[in-house]
């Protein structure tokens, strides 16, 4: 068996657009302005601008002006896989979206589609960190870089990685559990997986405790099947630019009345503390929420105030004829627009499962399917 590694959608990308005869051309430094719709709402290419770093959410865009628009022409359909944030946003730039929205940023309504936008969804993420009383063995020498000049040695775990080993070939878990937040929760609800590292979270600066710290252990809970369903994508101004208005709405601005969402996270660090309080008979100490936050009011309090998610899904969601809110129908399609289609993470009518990266790769795959069995009953156009 040859040396294991991970692996990624890039890596067959780039093998496909380099291998011989390839149609496939992949272009950097482009942002995507508007889907281009003729009179009978087909559309028909995409205009998009070049440059660098001109998306203001890009913490180094310049402000510098794009090159000139540029179209792309779609022979047979254009497939729009901008993500949760900004497939909504690029929808409602040309036309199509909630129209009373579109009016107030003077674009013209090509489509009224309450859903786009709406429905947004996510996890909810904390964790708990264990100080242990010595280094972890499996980090032993770690450096958590890449080789930088005037390196004399590689870092070790970098050289066990190309020979199939170590955690460099790992997602870094050590262990993991499914449980129940409660005795009447109808599916497993959280996940719980503990890592060699201290993590509170995606600030910025974060992969640096991970060479300093190599004496904690973390718990991170993830709440599955949350029930908050409220969040938004909206547009901030018409300029494509500009990154939309995005609103979770977590917790008490959300649409989980009962409160189901932030029961469940509490009941996870409890869980999680009842493992890590076994540990210390071994000299170990919990130093993050830390031993202040006691009461499950503390907790609830220290949820609302640290919480992350990374699975934001939802918002051009499939759903079926009627539903005034469904985006799309069965095979991507955006209703009302033909030659269009989306496939990302904002098809999900519900957040799917515990990790949402397996599910995109299946719709993903069913999307191909749909796309090809429609190329071979439509033929391309030729104007």
């Amino acid at each position: 068996m040859g040396a294991a590694r991970r692996h990624g959608t890039r890596e067959p990308l780039l093998e496909t657009a380099a291998a011989p005869g390839s149609k496939l051309r992949i272009l950097s430094g482009c942002c995507a302005t508007r889907l281009v719709l003729d009179a009978q709402n087909r559309c028909t290419g995409v205009e998009f601008v070049t440059g660098a770093h001109l998306y203001r959410a890009d913490p180094n865009a310049t402000g510098a002006p794009p090159r000139p628009v540029q179209v792309a022409v779609a022979t047979r359909e254009v497939i729009v896989a901008g993500g949760t944030f900004n497939t909504p946003q690029l929808l409602k730039l040309s036309g199509i979206g909630p129209a009373d929205e579109l009016r107030e940023f003077g674009i013209e309504v090509r489509v009224n589609l309450p859903g786009v936008g709406a429905n947004l969804q996510d996890r909810y993420e904390v964790t708990v960190v264990t100080e242990m009383p010595r280094q972890l063995g499996l980090l032993t020498g770690g450096t958590f870089r890449p080789p930088q000049p005037g390196d004399t040695e590689p870092d070790p775990l970098l050289a066990a990685w190309r020979d199939g080993k170590g955690p460099y070939t790992t997602n870094g878990a050590l262990l993991a559990i499914i449980a129940s937040s409660s005795p009447v929760a109808p599916l497993p609800d959280l996940f719980l997986f503990a890592l060699p590292a201290d993590f509170r979270g995606y600030r910025v600066g974060y992969c640096d405790d991970l060479e300093r710290n190599k004496d904690r252990l973390t718990w991170a809970i993830l709440k599955a099947h949350t029930n908050n369903r409220a969040g938004s994508v909206a547009l901030r101004s018409a300029d494509p630019l500009d990154p939309p208005d995005i609103r979770f709405h977590y917790f008490e601005e959300g649409s989980d009345a009962a409160g189901s969402d932030l029961d469940a996270v509490v009941a996870g660090v409890k869980l999680a503390r009842g493992f890590t309080g076994r540990l210390s008979a071994w000299g170990a100490r919990e130093i993050w929420p830390g031993p202040d936050v006691d009461t499950d009011e503390d907790i609830r309090q220290y949820v609302r105030d640290n919480a992350w998610g990374h699975h934001a899904c939802g918002t051009c969601a499939i759903g079926p004829n009627g539903d005034p809110n469904a985006v799309l129908d069965s095979e991507f399609r955006v209703r009302g627009v033909s030659g269009l289609r989306v496939v990302d993470a904002s098809v999900f009518p519900q957040i799917p499962g515990y990790f949402i990266v397996t599910a995109v790769y299946m719709i993903s795959e069913k999307a191909a399917d749909v796309i090809l069995a429609h190329a071979a009953r439509v033929p391309a156009q030729t104007s």
